[in-house]
């Protein structure tokens, strides 16, 4: 008599749940200017600012296509994508070296009126917590 022998399979160990990776594709930004202002026959000394427009006629308001976009709710981005750098760290401002103090996992920007001696002791520190500096050579 042989023996039946039954294989069972074991199933495959559960992996940790997979976290949803964040696209960082940000939506491209309109420019919302207020009408007439560009040209030659224009008004000049308009600066190119968004205002809300409110004339009774004013087509800008009606939202006739030929004045441009306006701005909605839907030109917001993702509120995941918000406020991130686009290589999708957030972002501090760093004015001196106390401020780099418990700051992980982030891109940090010199502050324009840092002089050169902060400036290195802040890149120093830095490159010692292995933080990234957007601006660290940028001269004007």
């Amino acid at each position: 008599m042989a023996e039946n022998k039954i294989e069972t399979k074991k199933a495959p160990a559960k992996a940790a749940p997979k976290q949803k990776k964040i696209s960082l594709k940000k939506k491209s930004k309109k420019k919302f200017n207020v009408p007439n202002t560009t040209g030659c026959r224009r008004m000049k000394s308009v600066k190119s600012r968004w205002r809300k427009q409110t004339g009774i006629d004013n087509k800008k308001r009606i939202r006739k296509a030929f004045m441009g976009k306006c701005p909605r709710v839907g030109n917001k981005n993702a509120e995941d994508v918000r406020g991130l750098h686009p290589l999708g760290l957030p972002e501090i401002l760093v004015n001196n070296v106390k401020e780099l103090e418990g700051a992980e996992k982030v891109l940090v920007r010199i502050a324009a009126t840092v002089g050169k001696r902060k400036k290195a002791d802040i890149v120093a520190k830095a490159k010692e917590l292995n933080l990234r500096i957007l601006n660290e050579g940028v001269k004007k």
